[in-house]
């Protein structure tokens, strides 16, 4: 296997699907993997030991809103792209070998081990910026831009991670443009619109399908929002809820906090979020109703 080879498999990472849901179990245990690596860690790791929580972990906090999350799944399927090993003494163990799922009690009982293949293994070790690339590929693949630092830090990459401009999936370059024309260059929330001269500081165009999630550079797509807003948004602490007219804001009921920035977000709970200047730029309800369901977290307060 070559660098070109391992990044194609990545793009090529055959995860569930069903319409337009959302399911990164494969994803987030390559990057668990991939810190492992970078951090020195054995090839194969326990599931019990070394997987089983983090994974869940990781799902519950960066996979969309579910009653349980499953972190045996993408330990026993991620073998089907190559990117993922069972060693064969540990398959034999399992009733049914590679056949039928196993239960994560039996994953659990039987002490099974899973880890990067011998040829990625050694392909990425010993070489941090093929590690980076690794995971910069997934993070694009998968998730919403603002929850990459997350997301690395959660899984022991930490702040190695680069972005690079040359691994991201094209984008419209009048997205942020549009976006930001629309809602006269002010946070959709907050109205936040400081500046340094004319230069617009800490205001996005943020995606409200996740670009990542197939969501399009469309303003119907976008909002203008204080880094703040854009964060808590992909994080699922905030949501849209559709009112006479326009949208308002739901702030989650598992959001806490005791500073003034959370009295702050507490007081946009239920208020009208800002309309774009035409009736035409206003969010789709399709790409509301997606954010609720995949990404927003716990029941509006």
């Amino acid at each position: 296997m070559d660098q070109g080879e391992l990044l194609r498999r990545l793009d090529e990472i055959n995860v569930w699907r069903r319409r337009d849901q959302r399911a990164p179990h494969k994803p987030l245990l390559l990057l668990l993997a991939l810190g492992r690596l970078q951090q020195g860690k054995k090839r194969l790791a326990f599931y019990e030991r070394d997987i089983r929580q983090r994974l869940h972990d990781l799902l519950r906090s960066f996979g969309p809103p579910r009653k349980s999350y499953r972190p045996e799944y993408p330990f026993w399927h991620l073998r089907s792209d190559e990117l993922w090993e069972i060693p064969d003494d540990d398959l034999a163990t399992i009733k049914g070998g590679s056949g039928a799922s196993p239960t994560d009690r039996q994953l659990v009982d039987l002490a099974v081990r899973g880890g990067l293949p011998e040829p990625v293994y050694r392909l990425l070790g010993g070489n941090p910026e093929l590690i980076q690339r690794a995971a910069q590929k997934i993070l694009d693949g998968h998730f919403a831009s603002s929850l990459h630092q997350p997301i690395c830090d959660a899984v022991g990459l930490g702040r190695h991670l680069e972005i690079s401009e040359k691994l991201r999936r094209r984008r419209d370059p009048n997205f942020r443009r549009a976006v930001l024309t629309a809602y006269e260059r002010r946070c959709a929330v907050c109205d936040f619109d400081i500046r340094i001269e004319d230069d617009l500081v800490a205001l996005d165009a943020a995606h409200i399908q996740w670009h990542a999630a197939g969501g399009p550079d469309h303003v119907r797509n976008g909002l203008a929002l204080c880094i703040l807003h854009h964060r808590t948004l992909d994080r699922g602490a905030i949501g849209l809820e559709r009112a006479t007219g326009g949208y308002r804001l739901l702030v989650s009921d598992v959001v806490n906090g005791q500073s003034d920035a959370f009295r702050h977000l507490l007081r946009h709970h239920g208020k009208r979020v800002r309309d774009p200047q035409r009736n035409e730029q206003r969010p789709a309800p399709g790409f509301v109703d997606w954010h609720r369901r995949e990404v927003f977290r716990g029941s509006p307060r």
